[in-house]
């Protein structure tokens, strides 16, 4: 299992080392990086593992896929690695789930690898197979206020801060004055940083780098942290506009390849933990499989 995190980290931070931060990539709704077969859309890290693919169309497909629609890989193109994400009750020897003082099941993360074509790595299947982009009114603007405005038990957000921060024993957001923002976009994309975060409160998905005092860069914090740039993009995402509120300095890149490479594990939880927060603000059904396969 760690060979597994491992691998998925070093995708990652390869992308920070050419100077692409993979959570910064621009993806809507109307379009996102999708299984073919399945129309699923990918979501959580797979998102990122497919952030930067610059191809026409948004389809992926497994190479038996592929070959099921009697289509073939063009010679030299390399598949790209997508991860099947589920959790599973844990059990001891004699096959009895584990429970803990709650008397719930413990749960253990089972990952496993895929490796996925675009279509426009592929030749010979047939355009039947293939729907092209609907056309679609899409107000960004409209979609973040949407968004923010529809989330479930939202905490209170009031403008007359410094500073855009997310206050737990409160459960409020401050965020500096509406006219102090160069930009909506650059508003809505700070405001989702900070609903992410609240989402931890106890009441809600009760995270520990939000519920717990975490001192500043450490592993709990960091975690956080890379929870809510997450969420924010995902969230920017699915409104259309560019998440603004990243930092793509060396030092920053720097940074976040540090902490990849002393927690191998930290990218994963922090994709699907984002992922959660997300729905939750949106109101959608929690998804706990992301099958990156499209089976």
């Amino acid at each position: 299992m760690s060979l597994v995190y491992e691998k998925i980290t070093n995708i990652i931070i390869d992308k920070l080392e050419q100077g692409i931060v993979p959570w910064h990539q621009p993806w809507t709704s109307a379009w996102p990086s999708r299984n073919l077969i399945s129309q699923k859309p990918y979501r959580g890290i797979n998102l990122l593992l497919l952030s930067d693919q610059k191809y026409e169309l948004p389809y992926f497909l497994t190479f038996k896929q592929v070959k099921r629609l009697n289509g073939s890989v063009i010679k030299d193109e390399k598949a790209h690695l997508v991860v099947f994400y589920k959790w599973l009750e844990r059990k001891d020897d004699d096959g009895n789930v584990v429970r803990n003082a709650e008397g719930k099941a413990v749960l253990v993360p089972m990952l496993k690898l895929y490796y996925v074509f675009n279509v426009g790595q592929c030749k010979d299947i047939a355009s039947k197979h293939i729907p092209w982009q609907i056309s679609r009114e899409f107000n960004p603007i409209k979609e973040a206020e949407h968004i923010t405005f529809g989330m479930p038990d939202r905490p209170e957000i009031i403008y007359n801060s410094n500073r855009a921060c997310y206050i737990p024993r409160e459960d409020k957001i401050n965020m500096p004055a509406r006219n102090s923002f160069k930009s909506n976009e650059e508003l809505y994309s700070t405001l989702f940083h900070e609903l992410c975060h609240s989402t931890g409160h106890v009441s809600r998905l009760n995270r520990k780098g939000v519920t717990r005092a975490a001192a500043f860069g450490s592993k709990v914090y960091s975690q956080e942290e890379l929870i809510a740039e997450m969420g924010s993009a995902f969230l920017c995402g699915e409104s259309g506009i560019e998440n603004r509120t990243i930092d793509n300095s060396a030092a920053y890149i720097r940074g976040w390849l540090s902490k990849l490479k002393d927690d191998k594990r930290l990218l994963v939880f922090a994709a699907g933990a984002a992922q959660k927060a997300c729905d939750f603000i949106i109101g959608r059904r929690q998804v706990e499989t992301d099958n990156g396969s499209g089976n």
